[in-house]
């Protein structure tokens, strides 16, 4: 690389990997504006990606540059970050989102190297460059999501054959530790949120306490446990088609019930855990992600009910009284109060119920963000063409 090169810096770029790059070329007597070391490719020119071969020094430089999530990071050389181009069917500047608070521009590069960072392998970067696009839909409202004081975080759900094919966990453990895709396309989303989007906790996030949900929140629906139509079905879509969701939700609450025979007694406990004072769908009404193991959701399906049926029975079942329900930050709309109760969803629809977790009567539920953000699902597709296996990146 010529030394002298000049190169035109993008300053809507967003991308606060770009500080830390410049730093570390004024560190040894250059110019950060000519052909330097650099993670972004709001430089339009030539690019490189720069580590220090020192891993240890490389994770605590991101760290205090506030841009990891306090966990170790995988450098993101050159090499690496290429291996993960491979898997996009886009150019490497091309924009796949611009991501509020900051509005930096997720280019295809910019996620590859947060993706690298979280440990992925490549095989997932069109799962997570699909996430960040589906998060930047206006629907979602990012800008809520990342600046709101509650602990909201961006839950990714999987469905379709790449799920399978990526071994994406849809068993036992699900969600929580000890699988390379879900752990780490989670945390590569969150990456892109601190570094492309600027939500760094206490600068971009305000969250009040934050939440563990924040470090990964993903997962995979057991479609062949699942004795209903799966949620992208259910959304539209063909059954062979993959795809990601993603919904704003807190951190799950688990529902314990072993005793339960029928559909209704067990709804009955799903519905009042779900029926809690303070979540934000108390006072503004939304989403609730229910999530529900097999076991539970046989009980259900060989008392005659279908998932139609269960989505009624939780949305006109799970409600909290209204002198309760007032005490959020919003002021509550009376046209939800029914009955001196409140709904803690909309309708029926804003049940989001999957079926997912191993052996045991468990279901996990988790509150959404109210009316400030509606989940999104998207197909993974190349040129508009569903994709059926994660192989059809590296063939395209």
């Amino acid at each position: 690389m010529e030394k002298n090169k000049k190169v035109k810096v993008n300053k809507d770029c967003g991308c606060s990997i770009e500080d830390l790059m410049a730093e570390n070329s004024m560190k040894k007597g250059l110019d950060p504006k000519k052909g330097l070391e650099r993670l972004c490719s709001g430089h339009e020119n030539d690019f490189e990606v720069f580590v220090d071969p020192d891993i240890e020094k490389t994770s605590n430089d991101f760290y205090m540059k506030k841009m990891t999530d306090g966990l170790p990071i995988i450098p993101p050389t050159r090499a690496r970050v290429n291996k993960f181009l491979d898997y996009s069917s886009r150019r490497s500047d091309d924009v796949v989102a611009v991501l509020p608070p900051k509005q930096g521009k997720a280019t295809v590069e910019k996620i590859a190297v947060n993706a690298v960072m979280a440990g992925c392998m490549p095989q997932f970067m069109p799962v997570v460059e699909k996430t960040v696009e589906a998060i930047s839909k206006e629907e979602f409202n990012l800008a809520g999501v990342n600046a709101t004081t509650h602990p909201v975080s961006v839950c990714t759900i999987m469905n379709g054959p790449v799920s399978y094919e990526l071994a994406v966990n849809n068993a036992t453990g699900c969600l929580g530790p000890g699988n390379i895709a879900n752990a780490t396309i989670g945390r590569a989303l969150r990456l892109c949120l601190m570094n492309i989007a600027g939500a760094v906790p206490g600068i971009g996030d305000y969250a009040t306490m934050g939440s563990p949900a924040k470090y990964s929140y993903c997962f995979g629906e057991a479609e062949e446990e699942n004795p209903w139509e799966p949620l992208h079905v259910e959304r539209g879509f063909e059954a062979g088609t993959s795809t990601v969701t993603v919904m704003a939700a807190e951190a799950p609450q688990n529902v314990n019930d072993h005793r339960s025979r029928s559909a209704e007694d067990l709804l009955d406990t799903i519905a009042y855990t779900a029926a809690t004072a303070g979540c934000n769908n108390s006072h503004v009404p939304g989403e609730l992600l229910v999530v529900m193991s097999s076991e539970h959701a046989r009980t259900v399906w060989e008392d005659g009910w279908n998932k139609e049926d269960v989505e009624n029975y939780i949305h006109e079942n799970a409600s909290v009284p209204v002198n309760l329900a007032d005490r959020g930050g919003r002021k509550l709309d009376e046209s939800w109060i029914v009955d001196n109760e409140v709904r803690i969803t909309r309708s029926p629809r804003d049940v989001v119920l999957v079926v997912a977790g191993g052996a045991g009567r468990h279901t996990m539920i988790a509150h959404g963000f109210g009316t400030s953000s509606e989940s999104v699902t998207l197909p993974l597709t190349i040129n508009g063409n569903s994709v059926h296996s994660i192989t059809e990146y590296k063939q395209k």
